[in-house]
C-alpha cells in the first residue's frame, strides 16, 4: 500500500492538482474516526452532517425494500468518499454500513462549498470521483439486470479488484475481498441458494477460495475473460493530456 492516503493516490493519477491543492486534501481528512465492522455511517432518511474519505476498510451501500430485505447498490472501498452530495440534499436516501473496521476522515458537509470556491482543482477532482461512482453504478445496474449469475459474480470480483489496485493496494492485497455469500446474494440480486451454486462453480473452477469472512481470487485472467470485463469505465483520465484548463 502506498503511504498516500488511498483518496489522494487516486486524485494524483489525474495530473490536475498542484502542491497546494494536496495540502487542502490532506487537511481535509485530518478529523479520522474509526469504526467497527457492522457500524451504520450514514442512515436512510436522516440529514448527513459530514462527508467522510474512506482510508480503510470497507462498507456497503444500500437500500432497504418494505419486506425487510435489502438490495446493496455498490460496496464503498478505500478512497471512495461517503455522501459528497448531503449540504444539497435534506436527507440520505441510502444507507451505508461498514462490513468491516474503518478509518474514515471526515469534514463538516457545509464545508464543500468552501472548496469549490478556494480549491478549484480539487473540486473538479471530487467531480470526477462522483462521475465514477455513477459509471460503477451503471455496471451494477447492467450486471444484475443483463448478465447471467456466474458472469454477473466474477465481473463484481474484477470491479472490486480493480478499483483496489487503481487507489494503491498491491496485487497480494486487493486479491482478498472481506465479502461472504449473504453481501453477495444483496449485491448481486441471486438467492442465497443460487449464490452458493456460483459459489461453487467458481470454486470446482478453482478461480475462488472461500474462508470465513472472506474471499481470496485465485486466477484474474479467467475470471475477467469470464466476465467479459472492460476496465475502462474504471481507469482515470490524465487532465493534463486534454484541453481542459483551469
Amino acid at each position: 500500500m502506498d503511504t498516500l492516503s488511498p483518496f489522494v493516490y487516486r486524485i494524483k493519477k489525474l495530473e490536475l492538482l498542484n502542491s497546494e491543492d494536496f495540502v487542502f486534501a490532506e487537511n481535509l481528512i485530518k478529523n479520522v474516526g474509526i469504526r467497527d465492522s457492522g457500524m451504520v455511517i450514514i442512515e436512510s432518511g436522516l440529514l448527513q452532517e459530514s462527508i467522510f474519505f474512506v482510508q480503510e476498510g470497507w462498507a456497503v451501500r444500500y437500500k432497504t425494500l418494505e419486506d425487510g430485505n435489502r438490495q446493496i447498490v455498490n460496496f464503498v472501498l478505500p478512497g471512495d468518499i461517503i455522501g459528497m452530495f448531503s449540504p444539497i440534499f435534506q436527507h440520505s436516501e441510502h444507507t451505508v454500513e461498514s462490513i468491516s473496521p474503518m478509518k474514515l476522515g471526515s469534514f463538516p458537509a457545509s464545508q464543500l462549498i468552501d472548496i469549490f470556491r478556494d480549491a478549484p482543482r480539487l473540486a473538479l477532482a471530487l467531480a470526477w470521483m462522483a462521475g465514477q461512482d455513477e459509471r460503477i453504478l451503471e455496471e451494477q445496474i447492467v450486471r444484475i439486470g443483463r448478465r447471467r449469475s456466474a458472469k454477473r459474480m466474477a465481473h463484481l470480483f474484477i470491479e472490486l479488484y480493480r478499483r483496489l489496485r487503481l487507489c494503491g493496494y498491491t496485487r497480494e492485497q486487493a486479491i482478498i475481498l472481506p465479502v461472504n455469500q449473504l453481501l453477495l446474494s444483496d449485491a448481486l440480486g441471486l438467492s442465497h441458494i443460487h449464490t452458493h451454486r456460483v459459489f461453487r462453480e467458481l470454486e470446482n473452477h478453482q478461480l475462488i477460495e472461500r474462508f470465513p469472512g472472506r474471499i481470496v481470487l485465485q486466477n484474474l485472467a479467467v475470471l475477467a475473460s469470464m466476465a467479459d470485463f472492460d476496465e475502462s469505465y474504471l481507469e482515470p483520465i490524465s487532465f493534463a493530456k486534454t484541453s481542459f484548463a483551469l
